[in-house]
């Protein structure tokens, strides 16, 4: 097992290598199932998974009846941080050159109430598993996803000192993140986790994903 495992990484690693470095050219195709086996000298399994990870990553993408292509890699449009004035907008606006900030289109999924995870938890200073208002926002821009906000928000409560704070942090999309923005599971989102906790009024936690691929998050001084 340890030297399969080993061996698809190698794989994985080989074709990252020539994507990176051009050898391999976005829509280029990667080769049949028996061309790597002989190319690499490993067996079918090991291809098979080493083609997963890389699907999973984003990098190649699977043609039913057709075979596995680098996949083409969008140049990344600019979200650029604001000030949340009203809940209902999100934290980020498309810029796009001298047309300026995009509006954007939301789909809105009912608020429920739902017990705070530890993350959640943490930053509101409360005990997991308190209930809390979820509240999760898809934008779009001429029909395709932009931005997932999910705000949890409590009201009531005793919580931590009054203030703000924000965090950018990168990790692999959930399932259900990749078919909100129609990305692939595994796929690296940025998350940009912001916390506010207000002198008076509810405290809330916005948590905006991105495909990374896609959007650069942008702060203005």
């Amino acid at each position: 097992m340890a030297r399969r495992t080993t061996a698809y990484r190698r794989v994985a690693q080989h074709l990252r290598d020539q994507v990176a470095d051009g050898s391999l050219k976005p829509g280029d195709r990667i080769g049949s199932l028996t061309e790597l086996q002989e190319a690499f000298g490993v067996s079918d399994t090991v291809i098979l998974e080493a083609r997963k990870v890389l699907v999973a990553e984003g990098l190649l993408v699977a043609r039913t009846g057709d075979g596995t292509y680098v996949r083409e890699r969008p140049q990344p449009q600019r979200l650029v941080h604001q000030e949340p004035g009203d809940r209902e907008q999100p934290v980020f606006r498309m810029e796009a050159g001298e047309s300026g900030l995009f509006p954007d289109v939301v789909e809105v999924e009912a608020e429920e109430s739902v017990p705070a995870s530890a993350a959640t938890a943490r930053a509101l200073g409360v005990r997991v598993g308190r209930k809390v208002k979820r509240v999760i926002r898809l934008f779009r821009h001429d029909a395709s996803p932009v931005q997932l906000l999910t705000v949890h928000t409590l009201r009531g409560g005793k919580v931590q000192p009054a203030g703000t704070e924000e965090e950018i942090t990168s990790r692999p999309a959930t399932d259900a993140e990749a078919s909100a923005l129609e990305g692939v599971v595994g796929q690296p989102v940025t998350v940009a986790t912001r916390v506010e906790r207000p002198e008076a009024g509810p405290a809330r936690v916005l948590e905006t994903v991105v495909l990374a691929e896609r959007y650069t998050l942008v702060y203005r001084a």
